[in-house]
């Protein structure tokens, strides 16, 4: 089959019902695709109704932190104090009001000049934390299904009061026309623009195959960004594996909200490209794209994990990775003085890490016991340049967090950076029926593969930390399951 021809491109918008990916407005994708954005140009937005200063690049999220501001919501119920933790839109503690759309991700939504900001869940402020005192009234837990339903009229009462605690925002301000939804092909369709998703849609494409890469992010790299592994691939990988995607289009701030069996396709073989066996919801800003493909590779990464410990979820606690994505894409820091807790080798590169980023480190502390399923990656006797501490007991103090207790050790802080090996995000694939495992070294659900990549459903792939592997397997894992996916498509 002829190899494609070296054009490779950056999907921008949808524009008819049904089309394919290459009409949807494209630009060539290269050092574009992997290069941070510049951070010159001054925004100025509200939260509020206090004018705050961001620059073109930041996200909302990285534009509050680098006017200091740390608290961006409130919890459900109690109203306690939320932060952003993951930066990646999965922790669900950044949620914000911009201009009138409720309960948006602040770690997702770009920087715009004007844009109006709203904390929810505040009634009385955002720094008023008047439900605190629920800490002392109900000790143990608020039984808010029995709670006062000894009357009729207080009854009412309290469940009115529970409706508005357990609520989150108010409705939009207004509401508009829906967008209109595009159809679009692709044979091959990638879903994760990290080192084994860029090596799938690279080895795809080389098959003769039509691949359509997508990527959440604003650029291509993924975790290979962050140079946190020396064994994995690194920015200079990346640029150059980016410029080799010749035939392969690539869709940047592109979601894929789901990966669905298409209903048109007959026992999963596809007569035609309307009814290839796959169908992947895609989201862009406010657009909203069906794409049938005949093979799915997932390749979608993993996400950061919290440690269990008091005080883990108050604002000042982060994930180190995030912390690493914030300061290498838009160049914040949150404070000078960090604690990085964790286990296993996860916790030594991550401290090393964020010290190259500009961190001084107040302490590294190794919580090994401390999470109920250890990483399976023991944490080796630390450099001599490591502040480095045993401790199994934490609790972050302060909000901000301005101090961590390891044991009995008092450590002062300006932030706590969470170092556990990410999860494997599987769910895209395990929803449309592919089967996963526990993996005890990536603390979380894998899918399982054979040695080509392909999951339990005949049309999905699956590579990198998804499918169990990653640092310098995950590029190895992506061209196994893109060349498989490119030649099971011509088998059917």
């Amino acid at each position: 089959m002829p190899r494609p021809s070296a054009r490779a491109a950056t999907w921008a918008s949808a524009r008819s019902p049904r089309q394919s990916p290459s009409t949807l407005g494209v630009r060539r994708a290269g050092t574009s695709c992997s290069r941070a954005a510049s951070l010159t140009e001054p925004l100025s937005f509200t939260l509020d109704g206090e004018r705050q200063k961001g620059v073109r690049g930041d996200t909302v999220a990285s534009a509050l932190l680098r006017s200091g501001v740390t608290t961006f919501t409130r919890s459900i119920k109690y109203h306690r104090p939320r932060g952003p933790f993951c930066f990646a839109g999965s922790c669900g503690q950044c949620l914000l009001r911009v201009d009138g759309v409720p309960s948006l991700l602040a770690c997702r939504v770009p920087l715009e000049e004007g844009m109006r900001c709203e904390r929810q869940n505040g009634p009385l402020g955002m720094e008023a934390d008047v439900l605190r005192a629920s800490d002392f009234l109900f000790p143990k837990h608020l039984d808010h299904h029995h709670l006062l339903v000894g009357s009729q009229l207080l009854g009412r009462v309290a469940l009115e009061i529970a409706r508005r605690l357990a609520g989150l925002g108010r409705l939009p301000d207004e509401t508009g026309a829906p967008e209109r939804g595009t159809v679009a092909h692709a044979q091959v369709v990638v879903i994760g623009g990290g080192p084994a998703g860029i090596a799938a849609a690279r080895a795809a494409a080389s098959e003769g195959a039509q691949v359509l890469l997508v990527e959440r992010g604003r650029r291509l790299g993924g975790s290979a960004l962050l140079e946190i592994d020396p064994e994995a691939p690194g920015p200079e990988w990346v640029a150059r594996e980016t410029e080799r995607l010749g035939g392969v289009e690539v869709a940047l701030e592109a979601e894929a909200l789901g990966v669905y069996p298409n209903d048109s396709a007959e026992d999963g073989q596809a007569r035609d490209k309307t009814d290839a066996p796959a169908l992947i919801a895609i989201r862009r800003r406010q657009s909203l794209l069906a794409l049938i493909a005949d093979r799915v590779v997932v390749a979608a990464g993993g996400v950061s994990q919290p440690l269990p410990f008091p005080g883990v979820d108050r604002p000042g606690v982060y994930a180190a990775r995030g912390l690493l994505e914030l300061a290498r894409t838009t160049g914040v820091r949150v404070g000078s003085r960090l604690c990085v807790v964790g286990e296993g080798i996860e916790l030594l590169r991550c401290a090393r890490a964020l010290r190259t980023a500009g961190y001084a480190l107040a302490r590294v502390v190794d919580a090994s016991g401390s999470w109920p399923f250890a990483s399976g990656s023991d944490t080796p006797e630390p450099a001599p340049d490591l502040p480095f501490l045993r401790a199994r007991n934490l609790r972050a103090r302060g909000r901000p967090v301005r101090e961590l207790r390891a044991e009995s050790e008092r450590i002062a802080c300006d932030a706590v950076a969470v170092a556990l090996p990410p999860a494997p995000l599987h769910e895209l694939a395990s929803a449309a029926g592919a089967q996963t495992h526990f993996s005890r070294e990536l603390n979380g659900f894998a899918v399982s593969v054979d040695a080509s990549g392909r999951t339990t459903v005949p049309w999905i792939f699956a590579a990198g930390r998804v499918a169990g592997s990653s640092g310098a397997a995950g590029p190895q894992s992506g061209s196994a399951a893109g060349t498989a996916a490119a030649r099971s498509r011509e088998k059917r």
